[in-house]
């Protein structure tokens, strides 16, 4: 009854996670702990949102690595 449910949580957490560790080591070379990985990557979740909207770019339907880069890039841009 909740495998959805699970499956549903992990995935933005796991990639928030990876955006962040990603940013990190762009920026800095060196990883800040998983707990700030997560949290630079969620907010660089929505910042490449905001990015893709100012830039008039349609993510939806775009693909999962332009959607990745954009977040890549906004949470670089949070750091």
């Amino acid at each position: 009854m909740f495998d959805h449910i699970a499956d549903f949580t992990a995935w933005p957490i796991l990639t928030g996670i990876l955006i962040g560790y990603i940013a990190n080591k762009l920026m800095s070379g060196e990883g800040k702990g998983c707990c700030m990985n997560l949290f630079v990557g969620i907010i660089g979740s929505y910042a490449g949102t905001l990015i893709s909207h100012l830039l008039n770019i349609e993510l939806f339907g775009k693909g999962y690595i332009t959607n990745f880069a954009f977040c890549v890039l906004g949470a670089v841009v949070v750091l």
